[in-house]
């Protein structure tokens, strides 16, 4: 009995060995991806879908045949299915193309295949179907949505619908819309508001660029709402927007909204130093930039800026001042001690205030340091 149970054991093993032999030289030749050694692979082991769905490379001409053995051996082969229906499709036969992609959809829960189904109802202009594609494939991306959105915008014109037809609640698809809407200047009040009122704080920059845009094109109700909203989320340092946002610059400006905006030109350092800013010019940098600059809350008929500065080696003027529409202030004449300053101006409608460089003629672009610091901004009895 124990000899017989040896024989057996031992014709298992065998067989186990000569299976995996088998096996192992049909991936041998599998992975040299020719017509003939995928064949040979495929007479040594038959039953590997994988095989065929090669096959299908290396002999395009029977191509069809070879996936359909694919899916048959594995329904689960994904692509082996949407390579099925990209082949239908350039024939025309629409309804089989669907239905392999709708398989490929059905077996494989990532984003291919619903992209794949996407866009192919883009392309055969189904909108009823395409939404409820667009979203599966947003709830699936791993990337960028932004090739989806342009299929989506081929079907609408307004946000809104987009919003609620396809982006899901996942913070990176919803700051991809967000940057989309920017992009293209399309209104993106919709899902601002639903990421304030998440209180998404991984977003909180694009917001405030679509608060940038909102005041860059007069909707200035509309930006200071938002921006009492961020405040009120605690989502910016600051509380409801005054005269004059974060004007001793103890904080880091947000680039946007009542905040300062800093733009740092070739040739000029600025930094944040001692309750305000510290210019460097290293006499290298334009003729003409804005420095900084604020979108500023109106309603009286003048007010006043007061601020205080001083210069270090720079010899004649710094070429800097202040300008509100088309007023501009005095420059900032050298001066090695503090110095007090004032500009009234009426604001005329305008409230996008401006720190910049203009040299006059006759004079050089200044070399050395700027120190500024105390701006105020308050209303002015008198004129300008």
């Amino acid at each position: 009995m124990k000899r017989i149970l040896k024989i057996c054991a031992v014709t298992v093993l065998t067989a186990a060995a000569l299976q995996a032999l088998r096996i192992g030289c049909a991936d041998y030749f599998a992975r040299r991806a020719t017509k003939h050694s995928l064949h040979r692979a495929i007479g040594l082991w038959p039953v590997e879908a994988g095989f065929y769905a090669r096959l299908a490379v290396a002999d395009p001409q029977n191509a069809r045949a070879h996936l359909l053995r694919a899916v048959a051996l594995n329904p689960r082969l994904s692509r082996s299915w949407i390579d099925l229906g990209l082949g239908y499709e350039l024939e025309g036969a629409r309804a089989e193309a669907e239905r392999c992609y709708l398989s490929a959809a059905r077996y494989d829960h990532q984003f291919l295949p619903a992209w794949t189904l996407a866009n192919f109802y883009a392309r055969v202009n189904e909108p009823d179907k395409f939404w409820p594609a667009a979203r599966a494939a947003a709830e699936m991306s791993y990337d960028s949505i932004t090739p989806l959105l342009r299929l989506a915008f081929g079907f609408t014109a307004n946000p809104d619908q987009a919003l609620d037809r396809m982006i899901v609640q996942r913070p990176r698809v919803e700051r991809d819309f967000l940057y989309y809407l920017l992009g293209e200047h399309l209104d993106a009040s919709g899902i601002v508001t639903r990421m304030v009122n998440k209180g998404d704080r991984e977003n909180r920059d694009l917001v405030v660029a679509w608060a940038n845009r909102l005041l860059e094109t007069n909707r200035t109700a509309d930006a200071l709402q938002l921006w009492n909203t961020l405040s009120d989320k605690r989502l910016i340092p600051y509380s409801h927007a005054g005269l004059l946002t974060n004007a001793d610059f103890a904080v880091q400006p947000l680039q946007g909204g009542f905040d300062w905006q800093i733009f740092v030109p070739p040739g000029v350092t600025c930094v944040r130093e001692g309750g305000g800013l510290r210019i460097e010019f290293s006499g290298s940098q334009p003729e003409g930039f804005e420095l900084a600059l604020q979108y500023l809350l109106l309603s009286e008929p003048s007010y006043l800026l007061s601020y205080e500065y001083r210069t270090v080696e720079i010899k004649q003027t710094t070429n800097l001042r202040w300008r509100l529409g088309k007023a501009f202030s005095e420059p900032l004449v050298a001066s090695e001690d503090w110095k007090q300053a004032n500009w009234t101006f009426i604001p005329g409608g305008e409230n996008r205030l401006a720190l910049v460089e203009r040299r006059d003629v006759g004079t050089v672009r200044p070399e050395g340091v700027v120190y500024l610091r105390g701006l105020k901004l308050a209303p002015s009895k008198g004129g300008s």
